[in-house]
């Protein structure tokens, strides 16, 4: 005679209860945070790809094993005694261990739909923070997160520019994030961060929300006073017109600077990771179809047979590569710090000593904030005691200075700084401009792409003296002269090949 076949509820074993409610409470926080983060627009990061993707799931694979467990338990223990059953998910009120663990079962789940969605959505909205974003992997992101904050977007969430509103960029944020996590847990990040970053999502998609192309035209007129490497800190001061262009609404043309960007429809293949070595340029007219090449016919040229040749479409990032990270080179701020009297030109010689300590190679920040305060006032002994005793307090004053600069501009920790983050929308330091307009590139019917100074800007007044009233001026131009006698070299020659990134000026 067959024995009988009992049932008995799979939540009869307490470890079935616990399991279940783990399951249930993860797959609950897992559809909660995805359902926020389809709907949230602009709310991407890392972070948030492990609480979503990671942690939730954790919950409710934790769950099923335990479940899975609790049925193996109760199969083999029915086993060893011979009992034959099959499990279901009736209820049975009248079995007291049944009872007994749907309580279980019901209050378990109660406390942790509770604890879990609330404590997780939380943990959600946090890692949404720019903080979070620059201080939670604070090795890696101190560099970004501490130029963020001194930029013209610091009041810009990290996520608005990064990833952008909408879901296209979604699942390629999501696995990103989680290969970041990786090679956080990994330690197998490079140092510095490779830049630029070419899974960005284009500035169409994300800076134009803000930044309207058709609207930034004009010219802007701007003073920049540099000072010499010498004794004296001998000032310079250059002001110009620069030509920002686009679409003049007065005149209806396409001029100056913002002329890539309307009108025309320009690409580039560029032969390396950072784009500075550009050797083909394409432009489409718009309204006629008609296309220009340029190319450098000294140059390796891009071969398009094959696949990994990539034909880039020109965009707002390609000179505007440091909008919200920007290291400035060490010149650039000692000539602002001067003019600005943060360091006194009465301090002989501190432009031209403020740049070796800056430049200067240390392994670690402490150890370069302490050897710029110790030389410092060191130099000053030797060379100046004079200075170095009537002037002390301005000596501090440049200590200080220098540190901040040093701190807001270098990591060394993670070997970043101007020299690897390079500015594109300049070709003072780095060849920026110049990586198309070098005077170098034709098209298929000989003629330059320009390389004129006058096309992007205009000098209408120059000369050694801080005050703009006592230089040179002409608001039709006036030519450009170098604060050095150099015989006109800069008429044959880039800015670059003296004014490297090596040498900070």
């Amino acid at each position: 005679m067959m024995s009988k076949i009992r049932k008995r509820s799979l939540l009869r074993n307490p470890l079935g209860g616990i399991g279940a409610a783990l399951f249930v409470a993860g797959l609950l926080l897992f559809f909660v945070l995805l359902l926020i983060d389809l709907t949230g627009g602009a709310t991407e990061n890392p972070y948030r790809s492990l609480v979503t993707f990671v942690i939730a799931p954790m919950f409710a694979v934790l769950g099923f094993a335990l479940f899975m467990v609790s049925v193996w338990r109760q199969v083999s223990k029915a086993k060893a005694k011979g009992e034959k059953f099959s499990f279901n998910l009736t209820f049975d009120t009248t079995d007291p261990h049944y009872i007994r663990n749907i309580g279980i079962f019901l209050g378990v789940l109660g406390v942790l739909i509770i604890l879990v969605i609330y404590s997780g959505t939380k943990a959600y909205e946090a890692t949404d923070s720019v903080n979070f974003c620059g201080e939670t992997c604070h090795e890696v992101m101190s560099p970004q997160f501490i130029t963020y904050q001194n930029s013209a977007h610091a009041r810009v969430p990290c996520v608005e520019c990064h990833i952008g509103p909408g879901a296209s960029f979604y699942v390629k944020a999501k696995v990103d994030g989680l290969r970041q996590l990786y090679a956080m847990a990994a330690n197998s990040f490079s140092r510095p961060i490779q830049t630029p970053v070419h899974n960005l999502r284009p500035a169409q998609e994300t800076c134009e929300g803000c930044h309207w192309p058709q609207q930034f035209y004009g010219e802007k007129m701007i003073t920049n006073t540099y000072y010499k490497t010498d004794e004296d800190n001998t000032p310079w001061t250059i002001k110009m017109l620069v030509k920002i262009g686009g679409g003049n609404p007065r005149t209806g043309k396409l001029e100056g600077i913002h002329w890539h960007m309307l009108g025309s429809t320009v690409d580039y293949v560029a032969n390396d990771y950072k784009r500075d070595e550009i050797n083909w340029v394409r432009i489409i007219n718009n309204e006629t179809g008609d296309t220009l090449i340029y190319t450098d016919p000294d140059e390796k040229q891009p071969d398009f047979s094959n696949p990994l040749t990539e034909i880039r479409r020109f965009d707002c990032m390609d000179c505007h590569n440091r909008p919200s990270h920007k290291f400035n080179p060490p010149a650039k701020l000692l000539n602002l710090a001067i003019s600005t009297r943060r360091i006194s030109p009465e301090l002989k010689s501190i432009r031209e000593v403020g740049l070796e300590l800056l430049n200067a190679e240390y392994k670690t920040k402490p150890e370069a904030i302490d050897s710029i305060r110790t030389k410092l006032v060191a130099y000053y002994e030797n060379e100046y005691p004079d200075i170095a005793n009537e002037k002390r307090p301005l000596i501090i004053q440049a200590v200080k200075e220098l540190i901040q600069i040093y701190e807001q501009n270098f990591f060394p920790e993670m070997k970043t700084d101007y020299r690897d983050r390079q500015n594109n929308l300049t070709h003072f330091v780095n060849d920026g401009c110049f990586r198309c307009h070098d005077g170098a590139m034709k098209n298929q019917y000989g003629k330059k792409l320009s390389n004129k100074c006058t096309t992007c800007h205009l000098i209408v007044a120059q000369g050694p003296s801080e005050d703009v009233a006592e230089l040179e001026h002409n608001l039709s131009g006036v030519e450009f002269k170098h604060p050095e006698d150099i015989d006109g070299a800069w008429k044959e020659m880039n800015c670059t090949e003296c004014h490297t990134p090596e040498s900070g000026y």
